[in-house]
């Protein structure tokens, strides 16, 4: 694998990783690429394990090279790395090609025997290495010359073979070869525009000016570099071993070696400085044209424009998020956030994607100064993401993220589809499922089911936004009876998160909250309460993201852990659910009488127990009413009752409980979950 700068993103390290293990033969059971976008805050854990496991299947040993490992500067991806390293088996060999000293603990590997290191001098060309070389080319130098050659490179191979271009077809070799002196640096700059000092102008033009790109094609040359004969000077090129490296089987895409190109993109970059911005800016164009967003964020950033770059990360965060790539959306802001360092406001487009990101991450601080900014930004749209205004986005964040609890929920949702009309924006379908979710919350069944649908069955929807609208249709219906109906729409939502691998991914939790209901509906009791326990630890793997469906999970669990006889967990699960609501004081009773249902089929349960006698529905009023301070007297006035009938029955309660007193029963009964 040849590594560059955008692989310190696990989700891409990790998915180049695999697809290089696929082509060499490794089958790996699941998808990794999948899982690596699903995990991408536990790829120690939850990735790495499974392609460990799958070196085991190889039928022979396999080498795992990382070339330009100094590329990789996170810290995060050098652990999982190391990781890799320590824990694959003898089978596999580990290949670290890199410029600098790796940033591992690579001084325990030598202790323990696991490292083989080869370093400049290993690899540095004697005179016979050297003369091979140069017969290559059909050079020719005096075994003297050689000797100086090698001396003067230091055997470095990289300049010896840039001295054998320089050489060849020189009527006196020997004679060039005393002319040049310096360290290695100065002898590669040298010996790379002696190269380039051998070609046509137009030529050496063409080299240094794509010597920008970190790999290139023909039509992006032709298009940045306003010309049309690239493809041919590309074949010339890699004929005359140009250190120019074909990427593809179909040698479309090239590179520089990255010594050469380094060279030719100094001299690129000491000339005129406007000019190069100029390249920039036409490679963001042509890169964002044919869909390379990463290629075009890079070269609008390169090129100084904090605008055009805030535009192509706002055009592309949902993609990229949607497929549990966050950490290059982050990286691209903060690029974005230092070239706007100087400027006196942000790019409205890159606070509007810091503000989803936000979202995305839980960070609901962040959110709230984000938010706050953007209201003073005032009428700006439509946004490249195909939202149709900065107001809207406001909305749309405000409903989506909920935050703000079920009434700012609902007003938000209602403008943002005022405001989003266009059914072939994500946009849409971000707001109608915002709608949909806010109409459920506060119990209006009916209206919620005609509107998520326009989320559920959009094809402009994202993934995540699909697999919600589902799974709160599937909610809905359950609680109107209609079981079947639920059932279909939860088999569409776990669909949705098999075939875009979000099995592991936090967005991916309701789904498997309606399919534990739904396996509990069927009688798998068992089954179910694994599938509600794998949500749970999903909501807990990004802590504070939206609190809705952890809310909505800890009843369902709940319910389910009851039926299932699993009391105490039930208790805890309902009294998480309360906990979680008590932050929002309006808007919430269909959801207080949900959980409130829940409480009441806990003590139920409960009364059921072996050994307990089951009080009647008079009785557990008057249980709940002797918790407080008032007298038998003041019960009865309170439940229109005498107060020998109340005294009765508190009587009665006494003996279920097994109490001697009324402070005795209250406890018994908290215990219980019977109050």
């Amino acid at each position: 694998m040849a590594l560059d700068a955008a692989d310190n993103d696990p989700v891409r390290l990790w998915t180049h990783v695999a697809t290089a293990l696929a082509r060499a033969g490794c089958r790996i059971d699941d998808d990794v690429a999948g899982l690596a976008a699903s995990h991408r805050t536990q790829i120690l854990t939850s990735v790495l394990p499974k392609i460990i496991n799958s070196f085991g299947r190889l039928p022979r040993p396999i080498v795992i090279v990382l070339d330009d490992f100094h590329l990789i500067r996170a810290g995060l991806c050098r652990e999982q790395i190391e990781f890799l390293i320590e824990h694959v088996p003898q089978s596999v060999r580990m290949v670290i090609i890199t410029r600098a000293d790796p940033a591992l603990r690579i001084g325990r590997l030598r202790v323990s025997g696991q490292l083989a290191e080869i370093r400049a001098d290993r690899l540095s060309f004697d005179a016979a290495e050297a003369s091979s070389l140069l017969a290559v080319e059909g050079v020719r130098l005096s075994d003297t010359s050689v000797q100086e050659l090698v001396g003067r490179t230091e055997g470095w191979p990289a300049a010896l073979y840039l001295a054998t271009l320089s050489l060849a077809g020189r009527e006196d070799p020997d004679a060039f070869v005393h002319r040049f002196s310096g360290d290695n640096r100065f002898i590669g700059e040298y010996l790379t525009e002696e190269v380039l000092g051998r070609h046509p102008a137009a030529v050496r033009e063409f080299i240094i000016s794509s010597a920008l790109f970190e790999r290139m094609c023909a039509p992006l040359c032709d298009y940045v570099l306003e010309r049309s004969d690239s493809r041919m000077i590309l074949q010339d090129l890699e004929r005359s071993n140009l250190f120019l490296l074909p990427l593809d089987a179909e040698r479309q895409w090239f590179r520089f070696h990255h010594l050469f190109a380094a060279v030719a993109r100094s001299e690129l970059e000491v000339g005129d400085a406007q000019r190069v911005r100029r390249l920039h800016d036409r490679a963001a164009d042509w890169f964002a044209e044919h869909g390379f967003a990463d290629e075009a964020i890079r070269h609008a950033i390169a090129a100084g424009s904090s605008t055009r770059a805030s535009l192509l990360v706002q055009a592309n965060w949902v993609r990229y998020v949607d497929a549990g790539r966050e950490a290059t959306v982050d990286h691209w802001l903060q690029a974005i956030q230092a070239l706007q360092a100087a400027e006196a406001q942000a790019d409205p487009s890159a606070v509007v994607t810091a503000a989803w990101m936000a979202v995305v991450t839980g960070d609901e601080p962040t959110l709230n100064h984000l938010l706050h900014a953007l209201t003073r930004i005032g009428d700006y749209g439509p946004l490249p993401d195909g939202t149709t205004s900065v107001e809207s986005a406001i909305a749309l964040i405000r409903a989506m993220s909920g935050y703000g609890g079920p009434v700012d929920m609902l007003w938000s949702a209602r403008r943002a589809v005022e405001l989003e009309t266009d059914g072939n924006s994500p946009s849409f379908a971000f707001a109608n499922f915002a709608l949909g979710h806010a109409l459920y919350i506060s119990g209006d069944l009916e209206t919620a089911t005609s509107v998520l649908p326009r989320a559920a069955y959009n094809s402009a929807a994202t993934a995540i936004v699909k697999t919600f609208a589902f799974s709160v249709m599937a909610m809905a219906a359950r609680e109107q009876g209609d079981e079947p109906r639920s059932a279909a729409y939860t088999a569409a939502a776990m669909k949705v998160v098999e075939d875009t691998s979000m099995q592991a991914m936090s967005q991916a939790s309701p789904a498997f909250t309606v399919w534990g209901e739904t396996q509990a509906a069927m009688g798998n009791l068992t089954g179910a309460m694994a599938t509600l326990e794998h949500a749970f630890i999903l909501r807990g793997t990004i802590p504070g993201l939206s609190p809705w469906p952890t809310i909505h999970h800890a009843i369902a669990m709940g319910r389910v852990a009851t039926v299932a006889g699993d009391l105490p967990r039930a208790e805890q699960l309902l009294d998480e659910a309360a906990q979680v609501m008590s932050r929002f004081p309006d808007g919430m009773e269909a959801m207080r009488a949900r959980l409130a249902a829940a409480r009441a089929a806990l003590r139920h349960r409960r009364s059921r127990e072996p050994g307990v006698q089951a009080l009647t529905g008079r009785e557990l009023d008057i249980l709940g009413l002797l918790q407080g301070s008032m007298n038998l007297s003041e019960i009865a006035s309170e439940l229109h009752l005498s107060r020998n009938t109340v005294k009765t029955h508190a009587q009665a309660v006494y003996r279920k409980l097994g109490a001697s007193s009324r402070s005795q029963a209250v406890g018994l009964a908290r215990q219980r979950a019977l109050i």
